[in-house]
This record gives C-alpha cells, sequence and structure tokens, in this order.
C-alpha cells in the first residue's frame, strides 16, 4: 500500500509541475517591425507574378497618426527579403490599422497623400499596349472595411510568421473584343497575319479614385487603343473557316451607357455601337464577340463576363 501511494503522491507533482511548465511558457514577443509577405494572383499581365514583382507602395493608417504612413515603397534586398524606403513600426498587437499595398508604385512622392478618403487616382494608357502593365493596378488589403487588430481572429487571417499578407489583385477590368473574319476575307487565301489594326474603344471614363473599400471612375469620356495580346491571332485552317482576332483594353470599372468599339480590317473603317447599360466590375475580364463581313459588323452573341483570376462565367445583361 505504501509504494502504490508513493506512485499516486509522483504522478500528481509530475502533472501539477506540467501545468504550470504550460502556465508559465513564455509568449512570443510581438515584432513592432512592419514585415511583409506579398503574393501576386495568377494570370496577371506582364511582369506581375509573385516571383517577378519588383516593387509596390504600402499605405498604413493607425488608430494613431504616429505609426500611420503613407505610400511608402518597398523594394527586395540583396537576401530577397523585402524592406521599405523608411523604417515602419506597427503601433501594438492590440492597435487596430488599415492598410492598402498598390502595384506598380505610385509616381508622386514630393506629395503627402491621404489616408482616409479617396486616397490616389489611377489613369490607364490612351495607347495600350501587350508589353506594358502600366494600365493593370493591383491591390492588396482593398475592400477591407474594419481595423485590423495582429491579436484577434481577423489578424490571424492576415498574418503568417510576423509578415502582413499581401494578396495583389486586379482592381480593374480587362474587356476583350473577340472579331470573327467572314470567309470571304479568305477568297484570296488565308490571311497569313491579322488584316485588323488600330482598334479603339470610345465610352470609358480612364481614371478611377481608389480608397481602402473605394473605386469611383472620374474624368471625362475618352478613347482608348486596345491592343492584340500575343495569342490573339487564330489563322483558320482553310478557306471555309474563319480567321478569329482579339484585341484587349484595362479600364477601371465602371457603370456605361453604351459604348463604341472602332477598327481598320483591310484598309476599311467598321464601327459598332454596344446600346443599353453595362456594368464592368473589378476583377473581371469581359468578352464582346463580334463579326466582321465585308461590308458590316455585327455582334456574334452576349458578352460574356469571368472572374480574371480563375473559372467561371456569367452572361452580362443589358437594361
Amino acid at each position: 500500500m505504501r509504494i502504490n501511494t508513493s506512485i499516486f503522491i509522483l504522478a500528481a507533482l509530475a502533472a501539477v509541475a506540467i501545468g504550470c511548465s504550460k502556465a508559465s511558457a513564455p509568449e512570443t514577443p510581438f515584432d513592432p517591425v512592419v514585415r511583409v509577405n506579398p503574393e501576386v494572383a495568377p494570370q496577371t499581365r506582364g511582369s506581375y507574378t509573385t516571383e517577378s514583382l519588383k516593387e509596390f507602395d504600402l499605405f498604413i493608417h493607425s488608430e494613431n497618426s504616429r505609426y500611420s504612413y503613407t505610400n511608402t515603397k518597398f523594394t527586395k534586398n540583396t537576401s530577397g527579403e523585402w524592406e521599405p524606403a523608411r523604417q515602419m513600426l506597427w503601433e501594438g498587437k492590440d492597435k487596430g490599422f488599415k492598410f492598402l499595398a498598390v502595384a506598380p508604385p505610385l509616381p508622386k512622392r514630393d506629395v503627402a497623400l491621404a489616408l482616409t478618403g479617396d486616397i490616389f487616382e489611377f489613369t490607364v494608357e490612351s495607347n495600350q499596349t501587350a508589353e506594358s502593365n502600366a494600365s493593370d493596378l493591383l491591390l492588396a488589403g482593398w475592400g477591407l472595411s474594419q481595423y485590423i487588430i495582429p491579436s484577434s481572429e481577423l489578424g490571424k487571417d492576415h498574418f503568417s510568421e510576423g509578415k502582413l499578407k499581401l494578396e495583389f489583385s486586379h482592381a480593374f477590368t480587362l474587356l476583350k473584343v473577340q472579331i470573327t473574319l467572314g470567309t470571304e476575307f479568305n477568297h484570296d487565301g488565308v490571311p497569313e497575319n491579322n488584316p485588323i489594326n488600330e482598334l479603339k474603344i470610345n465610352g470609358f471614363k480612364p481614371t478611377a479614385k481608389i480608397g481602402y473599400t473605394t473605386l469611383d471612375p472620374t474624368g471625362n469620356v475618352t478613347e482608348i487603343q486596345a491592343y492584340q495580346p500575343t495569342d490573339g491571332w487564330k489563322k483558320a485552317e482553310d478557306k471555309n473557316h474563319n480567321c478569329v482576332v482579339t484585341f484587349e483594353c484595362i479600364l477601371p470599372p465602371q457603370d456605361v451607357d453604351g459604348f463604341t468599339v472602332k477598327f481598320i480590317c483591310s484598309g476599311k473603317p467598321y464601327i459598332y455601337t454596344a446600346e443599353g447599360l453595362y456594368s464592368f466590375g473589378s476583377g473581371k475580364s469581359y468578352t464582346l464577340p463580334l463579326t466582321v463581313g465585308k461590308d458590316e459588323v455585327i455582334v456574334g452573341g452576349d458578352i460574356t463576363a469571368t472572374p480574371w483570376k480563375d473559372g467561371g462565367s456569367k452572361d452580362l445583361e443589358t437594361d
């Protein structure tokens, strides 16, 4: 009996010791230095991939203005770590903040930008090319209405190993114009190269005001020249089949009361007018199918919409 009592006493002491050890385990210290881990959504244009992203701007709006930062440029150091152009610190693990990361970096650095309301404006190029990604605005943190507290459940969703996760995705709209050429263009032989050039789209505002949760189109409606992507020309198999050419244009998301598409095909001008109310959403890719004959251009179906970065589709209806 004495032996059993001793065993029970030793077991109880061990359990108490383990419990005390767990209770007294030191808490991981909070790192006050702002560190980031950016990622880019798939299917972005140009050089925008997680591996090749070279620089971006970060805004942080804390409850205490001392720990708030306007557009601060981040670049990679020689060790591959992301570093800010100036020291940035968190106010504390229990202090809230909002953030907004922007790629490409904003050009103006001699003017203090706002940290509330409309933070900055972004304008797409009027003459867009397949080689340039200057019109493709990527945002991370956009749409978050509440403050993030690092120690909260929401904070856990946005931090990993002490680094703020920046998940960049498209802020604007990609409009594709897919043109099917009539077989009459094959009369003298299937064309080797795309006979369409100077495709221009008119009816959209080229500028948007950006805030933490807002993206509002502004400015006058203007004409924007679209570009042919590298895979935008599909030659017909023979004279009895159709060639197909695709042009693309990046635009601020907005509602438009109709728009026009103008282009030149084999030296002849064409124009198509899309009538009705159209809604173009952030991060979406839209396709307008057209068919071109020798004397006219007609719509080949409904405009379709898909997420710019992943699958799924829906029809874009007119009112």
